[in-house]
């Protein structure tokens, strides 16, 4: 089956997650923000290194599934 962003990918991240990204101009509730292939992958960087959510948010870091369906996300061409 397909991932996309609406069933997928918009429910991997926490509202505290979009608030905290908003303030620097990163839109994860926004399929035409995430829908750049370049916004995708800097934040799939992000949360494959670890470096997403901030080890200070108290949140834990992604698992490696949450990471893997991301990455298919991307690697089917960032479906709604």
């Amino acid at each position: 089956m397909a991932v996309s962003f609406a069933k997928d990918i918009r429910p991997l991240f926490t509202d505290t997650d979009i608030a905290h990204m908003n303030r620097r101009g990163v839109r994860l509730d926004d399929f035409g923000y995430m829908h750049d292939l370049a916004h995708a992958q800097q934040v799939l960087d992000r949360v494959d290194d670890g470096g997403m959510p901030p080890p200070s948010s108290g949140e834990p870091a992604w698992s490696p599934e949450k990471v893997r369906i991301f990455r298919d996300w991307i690697a089917a061409g960032c479906q709604p």
